[in-house]
């Protein structure tokens, strides 16, 4: 195999994830450079070649016109206008020009051939997507798994519906399955060493942040998140640490219902891949009036029970909407195993619950897209207006046991890969290693190795 030039940047809060993922490949033989960006990150021990980017920033600009900026999906500029409903400055726009200049003269300086980043929406993420693309550098995305704690995602194409995951079914149809398998591992992980991996420290995770913050208020680096200050962030840890440790819900699962998991309202998920629903809110409100017809068409007395994201407690309140909706039952904490085990069907977005649904051989409705929007294994209602229709055929067609399983199967031991994504082990970056060499070998037709093509049947 020809070795490559990797470049990493922007890790998730496991800050050692990409530097350890990049010293795996450098002793295969391979080139890695990694990109730091906060204060957290200069002052972790490093094995590897790293590049402190503010330190390259000059005041050239890369020749991008604004509006072209502005098109990017880029999380902080979406945020801005639609929560904070504030116009973008210019400083902002220029400064992520000047990044982009920057950026532009080292892939070139390192001879890069590889762009790894993580999740794809950050304004890093999406600047470097832009140039990748101008150069035809390949790029991949990494997000946590599809399979939570023990599976990480790793795609060519981006995560959730940017993913490269095949939506047509006639690919899965001749998958074989190993069931015993699929039943044993689905949520497990078979490398026995990611069992005895400690819990994430918060304490650490936090104190990255706050190092971060201090280094944007010393100037050493620009703010990188415009979602979050002190204040919130602080909030968010304390809700944090209280939810761990909080008892479960006293929770009523007797009777039919519609299980309906909130998302985190301000998620790519919800900006990007939700051309309708903009809220939780708007997803209850449809959801309800959808149930109450077919109650009333059906003479049945079904319900609807809400799970409330965890990581949005701290930030979102829905005490309006359990006033205003007596009969609708909210949880914040229990087991999703039993909400989904008990329920009728799973009303969604595109929240990953719709994959565990599936799990546990549950009808599925998803209202945006979702990389698991197929025909026949989930309804895709295309409009809030038609919600009904689409409850009234999902709840009148049988489930297909056979085909969920090719498709769970696949993606558990085809698509995701192996590992725990918070907390630094050699295992997980030694897996995530070798599937970035088996995307070059099919890159490079020197595999059959490349899973929007073939199946590989280990």
């Amino acid at each position: 195999m020809l070795m490559a030039h990797f470049m990493f940047i922007r890790g998730n809060r496991n800050k050692r994830l990409f530097h350890d993922i990049g010293a795996e490949l450098e002793r295969k033989g391979h080139q890695v450079h990694l990109i730091q960006l906060e204060l957290n990150e200069l002052l972790m021990k490093t094995t590897i070649p790293t590049v402190f980017l503010p330190n390259h920033v000059a005041k050239e600009e890369y020749p991008i016109s604004d509006k072209e900026l502005m098109d990017l999906q880029i999380y902080n500029i979406t945020f801005t206008k639609r929560v904070l409903q504030k116009e973008i400055p210019l400083s902002e726009l220029r400064m992520y020009k000047r990044y982009m200049a920057a950026l532009d003269h080292l892939l070139d300086k390192y001879n890069i051939e590889v762009i790894c980043l993580f999740n794809g929406y950050h304004w890093i993420d999406q600047i470097c997507r832009y140039l990748a693309k101008k150069k035809g550098l390949r790029t991949y995305f990494f997000e946590d798994g599809l399979f939570r704690p023990y599976t990480i995602t790793c795609d060519p194409n981006g995560i959730n519906a940017c993913s490269s995951v095949p939506r047509d079914f006639s690919f899965y149809q001749d998958m074989e399955v190993d069931r015993p398998r699929l039943m044993k591992f689905m949520f497990r992980p078979e490398e026995e060493s990611l069992k005895q991996l400690k819990r994430e420290n918060l304490v650490k995770v936090a104190s990255a942040k706050l190092l971060s913050m201090a280094g944007s208020l010393l100037r050493i680096h620009p703010n990188y998140f415009a979602h979050i200050n002190f204040w919130q962030g602080l909030k968010y840890f304390v809700h944090k640490k209280w939810y761990s440790r909080r008892k479960e819900d006293e929770v009523d699962l007797r009777g039919e219902y519609i299980f309906l998991p909130f998302q985190v309202s301000r998620d790519t998920q919800i900006f990007y891949h939700s051309p309708h629903i903009q809220s939780m809110e708007q997803l209850l409100e449809i959801t309800l009036k959808a149930v109450e017809q077919y109650n009333q068409t059906y003479h049945r007395q079904i319900k609807v029970i809400v799970k409330e994201h965890p990581e949005d407690l701290s930030r979102q309140n829905y005490q309006s909407l359990k006033n205003k909706y007596t009969n609708v039952q909210f949880v914040q904490k229990y087991r999703m195993d039993k909400l989904l085990k008990a329920s009728l069907a799973v009303v969604t977005v595109n929240s990953t619950v719709g994959i565990e649904a599936l799990a546990h051989y549950k009808k599925v409705i998803t209202l945006g897209d979702a990389l698991y929007n197929i025909d026949p294994l989930v309804e895709r209602c295309p409009h809030p207006d038609l919600l009904y229709q689409s409850l009234q055929k999902s709840l009148s067609t049988p489930l297909s046991i056979d085909k969920i399983e090719k498709f769970l199967y696949y993606l558990r031991f085809h698509y995701q890969t192996e590992g725990v994504l918070n907390r630094p082990n050699k295992q997980t970056a030694k897996n995530l290693a070798n599937r970035l060499e088996d995307y070059e070998r099919g890159v490079l037709d020197e595999s059959d190795w490349n899973h929007s093509r073939k199946v590989r049947i280990d």
